[in-house]
């Protein structure tokens, strides 16, 4: 799968790129100095499983990309 650029979103005023590289993983890069600071991925009960030196600010991104519409995560029924 080729990387796709979801767009962009601030936190903390900083700006960050989300790249999907692959369904549902997605690398956070810092925009001002086109730095990885790491990667989230999407888990089954809508938690984001966080990578990278910077947690805390890694899950602010990766909340702010779902609230923003910028990941291509759907709802899912649970089975019962």
């Amino acid at each position: 799968m080729q990387a796709v650029v979801k767009g962009m979103v601030q936190v903390h005023s900083v700006t960050y790129r989300i790249v999907r590289v692959r369904a549902g993983h997605y690398d956070v890069v810092r925009l001002l100095d086109d730095v990885r600071v790491g990667m989230f991925s999407l888990g089954p009960h809508r938690e984001a499983i966080v990578e990278g030196d910077l947690p805390e600010v890694i899950r602010e991104v990766a909340r702010a990309a779902l609230q923003g519409g910028r990941t291509t995560w759907a709802p899912r029924r649970l089975l019962a």
